[in-house]
């Protein structure tokens, strides 16, 4: 038998079973029940439409007769409650199970979880169900029942333990202990937040005890993998909870005999754009680790001393190539007051190599501790190197471009001070690159602190074509080797990942090639090579925008399909 098939028959039955139910609903108009089940069954929204509008169309003689009945006192009272309680959720609960939902807290990639009371012991918990209700594959249920198994076998003050889980008319859940402080995303989070950015101590404490019972995950072999601040609940007594594990990388296999479901189970692609690892963002799956997560508990360390998510950008495309690439400004660039050994223990959860982040969080818990105790940490200042590397990261547009003006410069007067080149000539060249080091240093401040970024990048690279061609207008022939520039400035115009950058600059090297042209006569001694030259930049500047182009087009289909969070 097909278990595809299989797989699809079971779904539809189930289907068929909620339908039925809801029609129920619908004949003894119980509006409340009906609201229930189109909460919980989105999917169905469009077919439970159907049932409404073909009941409105039914005669209603038989509820007429039922009406002129005279119903018991039982009967009586049952009607009166369905007519006078209904109320659209979430200010009425329903009914689900042995639970009733009173509102969504939120939904994340895998699924959704409500407020909700259990009914037998009377008590307020958080419930979870799967995002695609009956129609979910067998992957995603494998998953959701192994976060659930994941989070079960933990006991840590920290972490939100598990209490049931279960599945009613086909929907597959979950319950755990409701956290009523919300999570550092929220407002209440925000709050938070700004009153810790006078209280650094703090912050420190509450990373404190995310770091320890990260820890204590990572005793158990299981890796977080998408640690962020909506994943870190705040009870009102303002301790921190880690939760959801619907991304973790477990190294033991739970309840299962067979090897392809470990391999599948730690070769999933997982993380949030702007709150994964390096490693996780660039694919790198093998180099997951422990180290993975101490990544990303910098990033809400981070946003916690600042109020500024350090790699979150745009689009999900940009965070993860700043992930990768980008350096975020020192948090003392945003807030003077941040202590010095408190970024210091920021910085190296962030870097780059895992090698040089702490190698665990109980590390990391150690070095906090440290800090709020005010004794020596182990985190110590960069050096020139990694001083070096991070300013790169940070401002890489600025630094390729001094680089390559020192460089110059230096060959310059290397030549000018061996073989003794005119003065006028030397000070002429010296001249333009000292502008355009000047121009470079004026248009980073610009991108660092302008509001209208895209402007100040056209600018840049007007300013740059313009003071190439300058450069070789004024060079001594042969100015062959020199022609390269445009090229370059074409593939560098690509790494902000514009397309309509790409087409400017491209278009203006095209028009500032042909000035040039007509400025140095010898270019065209060989008339092909100019028109050769000039459709070899087209065609680049074309191929680099269509590549950025396909990005941003994967880019926005992963936005419009990724789930809330």
């Amino acid at each position: 038998m097909n278990p595809v098939a299989s797989e699809q028959d079971d779904q539809s039955e189930l289907a068929i079973e909620v339908l039925n139910q809801y029609l129920n609903y619908l004949q003894t108009h119980d509006q409340e029940s009906c609201h229930g089940l189109r909460v919980v069954n989105p999917e169905l929204k469009k077919l439970m439409a159907c049932l409404d509008s073909l009941e409105r169309l039914a005669p209603d003689n038989e509820h007429s007769v039922r009406e002129k009945q005279s119903p018991g006192p039982e009967e009586a009272t049952l009607l009166l409650s369905k007519t006078h309680s209904a109320r659209p959720f979430p200010h009425q609960a329903i009914e689900f199970g042995n639970y009733e939902l009173l509102e969504e807290l939120g939904r994340g990639g895998m699924g959704v979880v409500y407020k909700a009371r259990q009914k037998d012991l009377n008590r307020i918990v958080a419930l979870k169900t799967i995002l695609s209700n009956q129609f979910a594959s067998e992957e995603e249920v494998r998953r959701f029942y192994l976060e659930a198994q994941a989070a079960g076998r933990l006991q840590h003050p920290h972490i939100v333990p598990i209490h049931e889980v279960g599945q009613h008319l086909g929907q597959h859940y979950f319950t755990m202990d409701y956290i009523s402080g919300g999570s550092l995303a929220n407002h209440r989070a925000k709050q938070l937040s700004e009153t810790a950015q006078t209280d650094f101590y703090q912050v420190a404490s509450l990373m404190l005890q995310v770091s320890q019972a990260v820890q204590y995950l990572h005793s158990k072999d299981i890796i977080h993998r998408d640690l962020k601040p909506s994943n870190i609940l705040i009870d009102e007594n303002g301790m921190a909870h880690v939760t959801d594990f619907g991304l973790a990388k477990i190294f033991d296999v739970l309840h299962t005999d067979s090897a392809d479901e470990a391999r599948t189970q730690s070769g999933m692609i997982v993380g949030t754009p702007g709150y994964m690892s390096p490693e996780q963002a660039a694919g790198q799956l093998a180099d997951i680790s422990a180290r993975s997560d101490i990544f990303c508990l910098g990033t809400i360390l981070y946003e916690l001393l600042t109020g500024v998510s350090p790699f979150k950008q745009n689009s999900p495309l940009d965070s993860l190539v700043y992930v990768i690439e980008g350096e975020p400004p020192l948090p003392h660039t945003h807030n003077a007051r941040i202590p010095y050994h408190l970024e210091l223990i920021c910085l190296k959860c962030l870097e780059k190599d895992p090698d040089l982040r702490y190698q665990t969080a109980g590390e990391l818990a150690d070095d906090l501790e440290h800090f709020i105790a005010g004794e020596p940490i182990q985190a110590q200042p960069a050096g020139f190197l990694q001083k070096f590397q991070r300013w790169f990261r940070r401002q890489p547009a600025l630094v390729s471009r001094l680089s390559a003006i020192f460089l110059a410069t230096g060959i310059i007067q290397t030549v000018y001070s061996t073989q003794g080149v005119d003065l006028n000539y030397h000070l002429k060249m010296m001249t333009i690159f000292g502008l355009w080091a000047s121009l470079a240093l004026v248009f980073q401040w610009g991108l660092d602190h302008g509001k209208n970024k895209v402007k100040v990048r056209f600018c840049w690279v007007a300013a740059d074509v313009s003071l190439l061609t300058g450069l070789l207008v004024l060079a001594d022939s042969p100015i062959g080797i020199l022609l390269i520039g445009y090229p370059l400035l074409i593939v560098s115009a690509g790494l902000f990942f514009y397309v309509r950058l790409v087409l400017f600059t491209t278009a203006l090297s095209l028009l500032a090639f042909s000035v040039l042209v007509l400025l140095r006569p010898e270019l065209t001694e060989l008339w092909q090579y100019p028109v050769i030259y000039g459709m070899v930049l087209a065609i680049l500047g074309m191929i680099t925008a269509y590549q950025i182009y396909r990005l941003r087009v994967l880019s926005r289909y992963y936005e419009l399909r990724r789930p809330e969070r």
